[in-house]
């Protein structure tokens, strides 16, 4: 079984500066599309995770299929 975390690293962007991308190895661009100036091994912990990558993650790391023909649940609250 592959390892996701070997695939991907970490990036900046100094232009739109402020998060932390997800960037697969041999990309120049975050998950999100956004383009990265500068790449790291680990996460740089002074930068929040850019929620677009992160969402872009987790769904290709851990799919799902929809077996439901909607997504509504059943709620019952006991008075």
């Amino acid at each position: 079984m592959r390892n996701p975390r070997s695939e991907v690293c970490w990036g900046t962007n100094t232009t739109h500066g402020g998060r932390a991308h997800v960037v697969l190895h041999g990309s120049g661009t975050g998950l999100c599309g956004q383009p990265v100036d500068t790449r790291y091994q680990d996460r740089p912990t002074a930068r929040p995770v850019c929620p677009d990558c992160a969402i872009s993650y987790v769904a290709a790391v851990f799919p799902t299929e929809v077996t439901a023909p909607d997504l509504r649940h059943e709620v019952r609250l006991r008075a």
